[in-house]
C-alpha cells in the first residue's frame, strides 16, 4: 500500500518561492504585496496543488476583521507605545483592534468578552500559565499570540530577552561598585517576572553575590506596591545601594519614594528599570533601564497572528528580541558610607 502524500502548505510554497511564509500568507489572503510577487506565489501554489484546509476556509468566510488585545493594566506606561504599534500594524492589514483591560485576576473575563465579539484572533499581553481559558484556546487551536509573555503551551509568542537584560543590569551595577543589591519583582507566575528574576539571580551568583531575602520585594507590577516596597527597603538598618525594578513603572515609584525620604539618586542609591518606556528618557526622570524594541515586538505579534489565521497548521513559534541596557543618570558609583 502506497504512503499517502502529505498536502502542501504555505510553508512549502514559501520554500519553493524562496520567500518568507508571512509574504505567502499576505499574498493568498489579500494582504499588501507586489502584484509580481502575488502572481508568482499563485503560480507556485497551483503547481504544488495547494489549497487552504477546511479550518482556514472557515476562518476566511466568517472573519469579522477584529483582533482582540488583552492588557493587564492600561495605566502602565509600557502599554501605550505597544498598543499604538499593534493598532497601526492591524490597520495596515485592514483589521481593527478591540481592547480589553484585564486587571490581575480577571483576564479570563476579558478573553471571554472578546470571544463574544467574534474576534478573529487574540493577542494576550497578560497571560500566565494558570490562566484556564488560555489552555482552552490552545486546545481549540484558536488563533492566539502571547506578546511580551511566554508559557509552555503550543501557541505563538513574542518577547524580549528578559534574562539577558537583567544580567546586564547586574554587570553594570557591579562595575559601579555596588554589592548590596535589591530587586523589586513583578507579578508572580508571569514569564517576564520569572525570567528577569532568573537572569538577575544568575548573574549575581556569577559575581559571587547572594541576594538577601529582605532585599527581594514581590509586587504585581503596580506603582503603589513599588512605592511601598521601596519604603520597606529604605527602612532597613543598612539599605541597599542599588535597586533593580522589574519594569519602569516600579522604578518610577522607587524614585519618588527615595525622593520623599530626602535621599538622592544616584548619590545615595541607584535605580534601574526595565522596558525603556518613553517617560524613562525624560530629563526629570533620566532612568537607567533595559530597552526592549517594543514597536518591533508589537508589529511581529500582529504578523504572527496573521500567519496563524492564514495557515492554522503552522507549528508554534517563539520569537525573542534582544534587550539592551540604556545607561542614564539614575545609576552612579557606590559611595562609601560615612563612619561613626
Amino acid at each position: 500500500m502506497s504512503e499517502r502524500r502529505k498536502a502542501p502548505t504555505s510553508v512549502d510554497i514559501a520554500r519553493a518561492a524562496g520567500i518568507s511564509q508571512a509574504t505567502v500568507s499576505r499574498a493568498l489572503n489579500g494582504g499588501v504585496v507586489s502584484e509580481e510577487t502575488r502572481a508568482r506565489i499563485l503560480e507556485i501554489s497551483k503547481s504544488l496543488g495547494y489549497s487552504p484546509n477546511a479550518v482556514a476556509r472557515g476562518l476566511v468566510t466568517s472573519r469579522t476583521g477584529l483582533v482582540g488585545v488583552v492588557v493587564s493594566d492600561i495605566t502602565n506606561p509600557f502599554y501605550p507605545e505597544f498598543l499604538e504599534e499593534i493598532g497601526r500594524t492591524l490597520a495596515d492589514r485592514g483589521q481593527q483592534m478591540l481592547l480589553q483591560n484585564g486587571h490581575a485576576g480577571d483576564q479570563q473575563e476579558a478573553v471571554e468578552l472578546l470571544l463574544q465579539q467574534r474576534v478573529d484572533g487574540i493577542i494576550l499581553t497578560a497571560a500566565t500559565a494558570t490562566l484556564e481559558i488560555l489552555h482552552d484556546l490552545v486546545r481549540r487551536r484558536f488563533p492566539l499570540v502571547l506578546a511580551n509573555r511566554t508559557v509552555e503551551l503550543a501557541c505563538d509568542s513574542v518577547e524580549g530577552d528578559n534574562p539577558a537584560g537583567a544580567a546586564a543590569v547586574v554587570d553594570h551595577l557591579y562595575r559601579l561598585g555596588h554589592r548590596r543589591l535589591a530587586m523589586i519583582e513583578g507579578t508572580t507566575g508571569t514569564s517576564t517576572a520569572t525570567q528577569r528574576t532568573a537572569g538577575f539571580l544568575g548573574r549575581l551568583s556569577d559575581h559571587g553575590i547572594e541576594l538577601r531575602d529582605e532585599f527581594r520585594i514581590q509586587t504585581d507590577f503596580r506603582y503603589e506596591q513599588g512605592f511601598a516596597g521601596t519604603e520597606q527597603l529604605l527602612d532597613r538598618r543598612y539599605p541597599p545601594s542599588a535597586i533593580f525594578c522589574h519594569n519602569d513603572l516600579l522604578a518610577f515609584a522607587a524614585l519618588n519614594a527615595i525622593k520623599e525620604r530626602g535621599l538622592r539618586v544616584p548619590e545615595d542609591i541607584s535605580v534601574v528599570g526595565f522596558d525603556n518606556t518613553l517617560q524613562s528618557g525624560w530629563k526629570s526622570i533620566d532612568l537607567t533601564t533595559v530597552d526592549q524594541p517594543l514597536a518591533a515586538m508589537a508589529a511581529r505579534s500582529v504578523e504572527l497572528l496573521g500567519d496563524r489565521l492564514a495557515d492554522p497548521e503552522l507549528p508554534p513559534r517563539r520569537e525573542v528580541f534582544p534587550a539592551e541596557l540604556i545607561i542614564r543618570g539614575s545609576t552612579g558609583r557606590r559611595r562609601p558610607r560615612p563612619r561613626g
